[in-house]
């Protein structure tokens, strides 16, 4: 007597919590916003991609302006949390700076070699979008340009730096630095030196404010 197996039942989708779904949600708009660029992604990319319903979509993100924000908010609190676990100290030597300035950019270049997936999208295709993205990159960089000039200010103050520095154009050159290095090597597959990366950088830095 042959036996009839019924067929499998058609596997239900796991019901997650609300921030875990809006999680692989982001996640999979990184995915589509990676193959295809902000311009050339759509809502049913992102949708196939994270194996959802359109109706799953909506309810957690409005639409496809709205997950790119997202992913750049969260980008952006990564920048601004990109810093040393200990608080920066006050300084008095050249040799105080330079372990201060070793620490915070270990700190910035592991953090954006761990993020890179996102700070690719954030570089190459937040950078020239409509309005609302710009203005929420140009604050981000306010706030880091002013993170920076605190610092080398500090180095004035405690006669580290040379009085005549302009802390204002300096701070700004460091952003442009940071942001070079990050394109050429820390966004890339192969793993890069960070020693030899930070050693270069603390080397110009210090060349460029001592007396």
């Amino acid at each position: 007597m042959s036996v009839h197996k019924k067929p499998p039942a058609r596997a239900r989708r796991t019901r997650l919590p609300k921030a875990e779904r809006r999680e692989r949600i982001l996640e999979a708009a990184l995915t589509a916003f990676e193959r295809g660029g902000y311009h050339g992604t759509h809502v049913d990319d992102v949708i196939r991609e994270a194996d959802i319903a359109r109706g799953t979509f909506y309810l957690y993100v409005p639409g496809k302006h709205e997950v790119f924000e997202a992913l750049i908010d969260r980008m952006l609190g990564i920048f601004l949390e990109a810093r040393p676990s200990t608080p920066e100290p006050e300084v008095s030597s050249v040799a105080e700076a330079e372990a201060v300035l070793r620490s915070s950019y270990h700190a910035v270049f592991e953090t954006l070699r761990r993020h890179r997936r996102l700070c690719r999208l954030l570089f190459e295709e937040a950078v020239g979008l409509e309005q609302g993205f710009a203005e929420r990159l140009a604050r981000h960089y306010r706030a880091w340009h002013e993170r920076v000039r605190a610092t080398l200010t500090m180095f004035v103050d405690n006669g580290v730096a040379r009085p005549t520095l302009d802390t204002e154009l300096t701070a700004e050159m460091v952003l442009g630095m940071v942001e070079r290095l990050s394109r050429r090597y820390l966004f890339a597959d192969r793993a890069p030196d960070l020693d030899r990366i930070v050693d270069a950088v603390v080397a110009m830095e210090l060349r460029g404010i001592v007396p």
